[in-house]
């Protein structure tokens, strides 16, 4: 007797509950990452990396399969695929939670930058001089010559 192959995934409930169990440790990954960037803890972001890499990578192939297969979840139970639905939703709102944590934290970072090359500029200026008259001459200072940041700052 021949026992049919079956999907290295298992059976379509099994592959939803693989599916619905990744989607549900990437969004804690990204919320978690989100709470870090929010306390201003840079290495959060880079905590759990890999996990996250891998998990982000694993999914979308699984996502792209299923839709080019409709039927890898034939049979499901309704309410599975509303979870399924329901989770994909909420990585993507997280995704895009995390994309303005980003670009929050993008903005005061180069601000900072900024003020801080700015006073450097203001206090190594040089002196001001003499002009033609004798007199000083009392034009704005001129900038810094240079500036190095350790990425580590």
């Amino acid at each position: 007797m021949t026992v049919p192959a079956q999907s290295p995934h298992g059976s379509p409930t099994e592959r939803a509950d693989q599916l619905l169990a990744m989607t549900k440790r990437l969004v804690a990954l990204v919320t978690a990452e989100i709470d870090a960037l929010k306390a201003k803890r840079l290495d959060g972001a880079s905590a759990d990396w890999d996990e996250k890499e891998r998990l982000a990578h694993a999914w979308r192939l699984e996502v792209a399969y299923i839709k080019a297969n409709p039927s890898a979840l034939a049979g499901v139970a309704d309410d599975r695929k509303q979870a399924l639905r329901d989770s994909a939703k909420r990585l993507e709102e997280q995704l895009e939670a995390h994309a303005r944590a980003l670009v929050a934290m993008k903005t005061v970072t180069e601000g900072l930058v900024r003020s801080i090359a700015s006073e450097i500029a203001t206090v190594r200026s040089g002196p001001v001089g003499y002009g033609r008259a004798g007199t000083v001459n009392t034009a704005t200072k001129r900038e810094a010559s240079g500036l190095a940041v350790d990425a580590k700052a």
